[in-house]
């Protein structure tokens, strides 16, 4: 079976490299290089708090549950080097504290071990980040971050030891059907390309490549700013996921940092007034920081799809396979497990059912201000 994967980020590299696995004859093709769009730009942290108490789609829910295994189990495959549990530690303001509460008991009724610390015992596993001694800090010792472009680049290398293949700078400029079935694609130096399935793997593209094969995903794109930090010694080696901010160690040595201006929710907030102004706010509880410049900023473009991910075909598009997913990095050896049993398997796993395209044309949209407002169910 032969099977085009487009888009080269945490997602497409995922299915292509499952998909190599199972035999599959893989082509992977890429408008830019592999994970040179939000892959690179991204938080990258795997976390189950708070997301294990969110009130979301049952499906989705057990899935969650299971990501950290999907990991282990694909650095058993592909090797080390890009994957890191580090540890947790989040907290909130005072007046948050009654939610966090609540939702650190939901998360160990689904399992979690999760401890709850204060400020004394956090500086104790963070020396340089400065808690108070009241504060209520949530350790998840079951997370951690991944390096997005190392993960990449292994897994393609994997799929080019498979027999795939990976085409880059080359956009596709058609996607070829015939008799109402998807059979290939055209790309911008005129070569068509056959294919028994065709992926849309295009992230903040996914909408484009939809409609080049006819089809509709309504996405939002939320942009999302990193500011990366100099190596200095000092810094927390844990993912802090301190009231308005979070931050987690860079492969260059420094940290990478997202602030958010509020608490953690499904609603990502704001990007902070400049990359400069984001490190001094930081540098009030990493005092390690202070007095230092950004090293580096990138601004990735989550592609969140209205309603939560979209993995699965149109009944009536066949050989055109949507895996469009916000948090792609998080996700990413999930969907290519799924996608590989749908495609190559045909089997139907029933985890996906509310996740399926089709939802867009038969479902009323309701949406809150930020696109993650969408991934929680509107009916709770």
């Amino acid at each position: 079976m032969k099977i085009i994967v487009i888009g080269a980020g945490a997602i497409g590299a995922n299915i292509a490299y499952r998909l190599a696995v199972g035999k599959a004859d893989v082509v992977v093709v890429d408008a830019a290089r592999p994970a040179s769009g939000t892959s690179a730009a991204s938080i990258a942290y795997l976390s189950t708090f708070p997301q294990a108490s969110w009130d979301e789609d049952p499906g989705r829910a057990r899935l969650r549950l299971q990501l950290n295994d999907t990991f282990d189990q694909l650095q058993q495959e592909i090797g080390p080097g890009w994957l890191h549990w580090t540890g947790t530690l989040t907290w909130g303001l005072p007046e948050e504290r009654a939610k966090i509460a609540r939702d650190l008991a939901i998360c160990r009724e689904r399992g979690l071990d999760l401890k709850m610390l204060d400020g004394g015992k956090a500086r104790g596993m963070a020396p340089g980040v400065l808690f108070a001694d009241d504060d209520e800090v949530v350790y998840e010792a079951r997370s951690g971050w991944v390096d997005a472009p190392a993960m990449v680049a292994t897994l393609l290398d994997h799929v080019r030891k498979l027999g795939g293949s990976v085409l880059t700078d080359q956009p596709v400029c058609a996607v070829l059907r015939q008799a109402g079935k998807v059979t290939g694609v055209l790309l911008r130096d005129g070569s068509e390309i056959a294919a028994d399935a065709v992926i849309n793997a295009a992230g903040s593209w996914g909408s484009h490549i939809a409609a080049l094969a006819g089809a509709t995903l309504p996405l939002e794109l939320v942009p999302g700013l990193v500011v990366y930090t100099e190596a200095i010694p000092g810094l927390p080696r844990q993912i802090i996921g301190a009231p308005t901010w979070m931050s987690r160690p860079d492969p260059e040595g420094g940290l990478a940092i997202h602030w958010r201006g509020e608490a953690l929710t499904s609603v990502h907030g704001a990007n902070g007034p400049s990359p400069q102004g984001i490190l001094e706010d930081v540098a009030e509880l990493i005092p390690a920081l202070a007095g230092t410049a950004v090293a580096a900023s990138r601004i990735g473009i989550r592609a969140i799809p209205h309603g939560g991910p979209v993995i699965g075909e149109l009944p009536w598009l066949p050989g055109f396979y949507f895996a469009v997913s916000h948090g792609g990095v998080g996700w990413g050896p999930m969907w290519g497990r799924l996608a590989a049993r749908e495609l190559l398997e045909r089997e139907i796993v029933p985890e996906l059912n509310a996740m399926r395209p089709a939802r867009f044309y038969i479902q009323k949209a309701s949406f809150g201000r930020f696109a993650d407002d969408a991934e929680q169910r509107t009916d709770a």
